[in-house]
């Protein structure tokens, strides 16, 4: 269910202003999927996965070059996550980051 937006993204923090990251690599590339999607540059946009607190695990489109002078695209390749799932997601990436600290 593709739903695409051109409003800009807050990132990937958490409710402290911490900088999230993926806990795990990601198991295909930004630009493995169809059908495409263009961002305003006219090139093509990268899937991400979200690691916020507001949108763990939840995947949106975004400019690959937008921290280097691209575009604000951004857009929401599929709706919100489940609430359950939603604290679920962020327990279990608090609980690997907590792990790789160890």
């Amino acid at each position: 269910s593709l739903s695409v937006s051109s409003s800009p993204g807050r990132g990937s923090r958490n409710g402290n202003g911490v900088r999230r990251h993926s806990p795990i690599p990601y198991r295909r590339g930004p630009f493995d999927y169809e059908p495409t999607v263009f961002c305003h540059c006219g090139t093509r946009a990268a899937l991400w996965i979200s690691w916020s607190d507001d949108n763990p695990g939840r995947r949106y489109f975004k400019c690959y070059n937008a921290q280097s002078g691209g575009c604000d695209f951004m857009g929401w390749y599929e709706g919100p996550v489940d609430v359950f799932v939603h604290g679920l997601l962020i327990d279990l990436c608090d609980t690997v980051w907590a792990l790789k600290r160890e």
